[in-house]
């Protein structure tokens, strides 16, 4: 087994470097890694749906989609992240589960942290969730991740994945919210995040006889960096793999109120309907057409619209406000 301690700090990187393990790699595999703020993305999730949208763009936070299914998840500097990467012997995926975090939950009790297994995929103290885990299978091989909440920021956690769920309609997997927690709440000690990832690392290597510590090469950081930057930087994986859903708003302006409703496919907007008892100069229809089969990206139906005033469409409503309900 070689185990790797990730160079990488930017999110699309740290989830190429899985795949490209993955499949460039004959040996096991334990990753670590650790990765700015960003948004996680399950596999089978609509993103829209998942993150809001105003908080990510604001905190200019990068969302990638994940190759494992699974709920989202928030990282920061605060989050440490393991992937193990075997070979795939038939087990079930709660045996599955359970082998891969055991060495985790050795470290935690040997600090005196009473973690636990729940659920299908979770570890909890006190019933506040610390680490979520997710599994990808390839015909010979399964890559099983997990994310352990640290010394994470709980707030902007909330506030990254704080989503109206009435306002999408989909057949995408949800996230499940749970109550969570940190684990260095509950160390009798302070130790930081790189001394918890040694303690890890250390536990791994005397768990596995075969473990070695090993440094990506160039041309395994090249190839990281060139997948990363060919499928997961890209807009078109992360917002657009799930293919058809509808976004509903209901909003009040100065001129009245107004229901918002979208059909997206592929990431376009396929039909848009705008109702409500407003008033407005020019006819309302107008302003669907010019959104019709339009990219439901913020910075395109931004460009678009600058040329437009909504205030004749809609009395009262300004871009910023439109642009906040559209997303």
């Amino acid at each position: 087994m070689k185990c790797i301690m990730s160079p990488f700090s930017l999110c699309y990187e740290n989830i190429a470097a899985e795949e490209y393990l993955l499949n460039n790699m004959e040996e096991h595999i334990f990753l670590l890694y650790i990765n700015a703020p960003c948004i996680i993305i399950g596999k089978n999730q609509n993103t829209y749906s998942e993150i809001n949208q105003n908080y990510v763009r604001q905190h200019h936070l990068p969302v990638v989609r994940r190759m494992s299914g699974g709920g989202a998840v928030y990282h920061d500097l605060g989050n440490l992240n393991f992937c193990f990467i075997a070979d795939n012997k038939g087990k079930e995926i709660d045996v599955v589960f359970r082998e891969y975090t055991r060495p985790v939950l050795d470290v935690l009790h040997n600090l005196g942290v009473p973690a636990e297994f729940t659920g299908r995929n979770d570890l909890s103290v006190n019933e506040k969730k610390i680490s979520g885990n997710a599994q990808y299978y390839t015909s010979s091989k399964v890559l099983h991740h997990g994310t352990l909440l640290y010394d994470s920021d709980i707030p902007s956690l909330a506030a990254a994945l704080n989503v109206s769920e009435e306002k999408f309609v989909d057949k995408a997997v949800k996230s499940v919210r749970s109550r969570v927690g940190n684990i260095v709440d509950y160390l009798d000690k302070p130790l930081s995040i790189r001394e918890f990832s040694k303690l890890i690392t250390n536990h791994v290597m005397n768990t596995f006889s075969d473990c070695q510590a090993y440094s990506l090469t160039k041309k395994d950081i090249n190839s990281i960096k060139s997948l990363a930057e060919e499928k997961y930087a890209t807009h078109e994986w992360n917002y657009n793999a799930f293919s058809e859903f509808t976004y509903k708003n209901n909003f009040k302006c100065t001129g009245g109120n107004v229901e918002l409703r979208l059909n997206l496919k592929d990431g376009i907007i396929k039909n848009i309907n705008i109702y409500g008892d407003f008033f407005g100069k020019k006819d309302i229809k107008e302003l669907e057409n010019l959104l019709k089969d339009t990219s439901y990206d913020f910075s395109v139906i931004e460009k678009k619209l600058s040329s437009i005033d909504p205030d004749d469409y809609i009395s009262g409503l300004s871009l910023p406000l439109f642009m906040e309900k559209i997303f």
